[in-house]
């Protein structure tokens, strides 16, 4: 089948010619959820709690079999039923077992690998998809070399809902020029205007993160409720810039003994969303596998204060943010001799 783009998606839609298969992959998650939306939407309101399913792959109903008996199934009332196939990226791009990726799975595993997934059920119903069902698949990346995969991609209609790409590659400067006519697009749509280089300020604030784009963009609108026009200053004001955050930067400011960089590390890790319990993990990590070899004489009390910590987490013995600041400024005291190279920092 060829690949739609979202215009072409949506056309497809208003005409009534709903395909039976979808495939929606990429990681521009806010769009995905706007597609799957105008899909849903073509269902009657009133029936929707009866031809409108969600199942999330490889969990408690989601098994190939399960998949395909649910779009089996005849609809109650209308004239169409929609089964949405969350988190595809399961059957599409499973991880590798071992490799440590995450469930988008940058190591893929093989069709034929002991365990995987049997994904015949959705293979054979792909040949003779039923009738009064639109089956859509949404993965946040698909492997193209696998067996389901290439199934999908001859007999579904796709739809990449892709990010921000890498700008700095070989026709970066075209692409940049798309993204930033893009954004004045949708906010002309929205009965304002930006001029180009404001535009390029907001894209350049993203970071190449197309969730942060479309949320600066949502938050601009609003605050700009009753103008005429997004201005540099708007932009300067609602918009903050992109952050890189280092993940190993906290354990190398306690190795500098350097508090202050760990403190403000340590906001940036809170300000993300990160959880206290992981980066206490971290901090652990740090002391019995780093400390310990460089300056076994502070493991002791550095183990004190980790349980301390996190008996205080576990138990609310105070605001989070604050008991691990404590922890990091603790730590920190001095800083600790460097260990051999290839070792020690990240």
């Amino acid at each position: 089948m060829p690949a739609l783009d979202t215009d072409g998606f949506r056309r497809q839609l208003q005409s009534g010619k709903v395909a039976r298969v979808y495939l929606l992959y990429g990681d521009d998650v806010r769009l995905v959820e706007q597609l799957i939306d105008a899909l849903e939407a073509t269902v009657d309101e009133a029936d929707r709690p009866f031809a409108v399913e969600r199942i999330y792959a490889g969990e408690s109903g989601g098994s190939p079999v399960d998949i395909v008996a649910s779009a089996s199934v005849l609809p109650m009332l209308g004239d169409r039923r929609i089964v949405t196939v969350l988190r595809a990226e399961r059957f599409l791009k499973p991880a590798r077992k071992g490799a440590g990726s995450d469930d988008t799975g940058e190591a893929s595993e093989p069709d034929d690998a002991p365990g995987a997934v049997d994904t015949s059920a959705i293979e054979a119903y792909l040949d003779d998809p039923a009738p009064l069902s639109v089956l859509v698949f949404v993965a946040s990346g698909i492997d193209r070399t696998r067996r389901l995969t290439k199934r999908l991609l001859d007999r579904a209609h796709t739809v990449e809902c892709a990010g921000v790409p890498d700008l700095t590659q070989k026709g970066g400067d075209d692409v940049r020029r798309q993204i930033v006519a893009k954004i004045q697009r949708d906010v002309q749509m929205a009965g304002r205007a930006i001029d180009a280089v404001t535009a390029q300020l907001l894209l350049d604030r993203a970071g190449g993160e197309i969730s942060k784009l479309r949320d600066d963009v949502d938050r601009l609108l609003l605050y700009t409720d009753g103008q005429a026009k997004i201005t540099r200053a708007d932009v300067e004001e609602v918009v903050s810039a992109h952050t890189q955050i280092n993940e190993w930067a906290v354990v190398n400011a306690l190795g500098d003994g350097d508090s202050a960089a760990a403190l403000r590390e340590v906001a940036l890790r809170f300000d993300r969303g990160d959880s206290p319990h992981a980066l206490v993990g971290q901090i652990r990590w740090w002391v019995t596998q780093q400390l310990a070899r460089t300056a076994p004489a502070r493991v002791k009390p550095a183990i004190e204060a980790l349980l301390r910590t996190d008996l205080a987490l576990k138990s609310s013995g105070g605001e989070d943010r604050v008991l691990v600041e404590r922890l990091v400024v603790e730590l920190a005291g001095r800083p600790a001799p460097r260990p051999p190279f290839g070792t020690g920092r990240r």
